[in-house]
């Protein structure tokens, strides 16, 4: 019998929360973790944060600094483009030991993205690989893994393919990077199916959400298993190739908040019925699976030695 999906969701998806809301908030929905945001944090209270997650038995999982790309972000919750590479990577640092005492399952590092397909940020340097090792080089001092995550070309990232991906990650040669993929993202790759069932054991997460016919903004996602519906198959393909790590919920729904004030926005509900209609939609998805999944060795190459943590 399959067993419950660890689940989780990401907290800057709930921008009206604070840090502590998003504690209670998934009590009620049964959650078992939560992918903590730095920009959430109140200063002076971080023990206070640490000590409401444990004593609610719920496991920080990918967590986001407050500046998390290598390139810079030019919407949603991170424009930062102004900064420099030495700059954003002094600062991922220091978010890095602020957030090692949560024992995060990894923090999440991205490319970047410019919001623009046609001009995306970058390129990918020597510089930028670099960078990325630095930045993995101070995870390890305090045992932390980095979650390098796939943004979507067209959101205007430099890289974006799984494949690509996981060449930088190969070349920065560091053990304690792995990748962080979203169906949001990922959904247009050519081969994506191929390419998720091939490098299953290379994934430290996926995040969960769906993607709209007709998105107006990259801060307007879908319930997984709504819109194109890309959710469904992609939660499939990953249990069928022996994915066994988290599964961790992250839909934006702009209300204003940045930018766009959509009628329909997720976010104009109250937070906790956001996450318990997510938490539905996702348990919908598992409990339609009619297969038994098999192990990731009977499913995927030799390269999916890794386990997933």
């Amino acid at each position: 019998m399959r067993q419950r999906p660890r689940y989780s969701f990401t907290a800057y998806c709930t921008p009206h929360n604070d840090a502590f809301d998003d504690i209670s908030d998934a009590l009620r929905i049964g959650a078992n973790g939560i992918g903590l945001s730095e920009l959430k944090f109140e200063t002076g209270r971080d023990e206070e944060l640490r000590e409401a997650m444990a004593a609610a038995g719920l496991q920080a999982t990918f967590c986001v600094p407050q500046s998390h790309t290598l390139l810079g972000m030019s919407f949603g919750p991170f424009k930062d483009a102004q900064l420099s590479l030495g700059k954003r990577v002094e600062m991922i640092g220091a978010s890095i030991e602020r957030l090692a005492p949560f024992n995060p399952i990894a923090i999440c590092v991205a490319p970047g993205a410019s919001g623009d397909p046609e001009r995306p940020v970058g390129p990918v340097t020597d510089e930028v690989h670099d960078a990325l090792g630095q930045i993995a080089d101070i995870a390890a001092e305090f045992e932390q893994s980095i979650a390098f995550e796939l943004l979507g070309r067209r959101r205007g990232s430099p890289i974006h393919s799984i494949p690509a991906m996981l060449e930088v990650i190969t070349a920065v040669d560091r053990p304690n990077i792995g990748l962080l993929i979203d169906a949001f993202h990922s959904w247009p790759e050519p081969d994506l199916h191929e390419h998720l069932r091939r490098h299953v054991g290379r994934f430290l997460g996926v995040q969960v959400c769906d993607v709209k016919f007709h998105e107006r903004s990259g801060m307007d996602r879908e319930m997984p298993g709504l819109g194109r519906g890309i959710a469904t198959q992609w939660v499939k393909t990953l249990v069928d190739a022996g994915y066994d790590g988290w599964w961790e919920f992250e839909v934006f729904s702009d209300d204003g908040t940045f930018g766009n004030d959509f009628p329909d926005s997720y976010w104009k509900m109250p937070h906790t019925e956001f996450l318990q209609l997510g938490r539905a939609h996702v348990d919908k998805i598992f409990s339609e699976m009619t297969f038994v999944p098999v192990s990731a060795s009977a499913g995927a190459t030799s390269e999916n030695s890794r386990t997933n943590r």
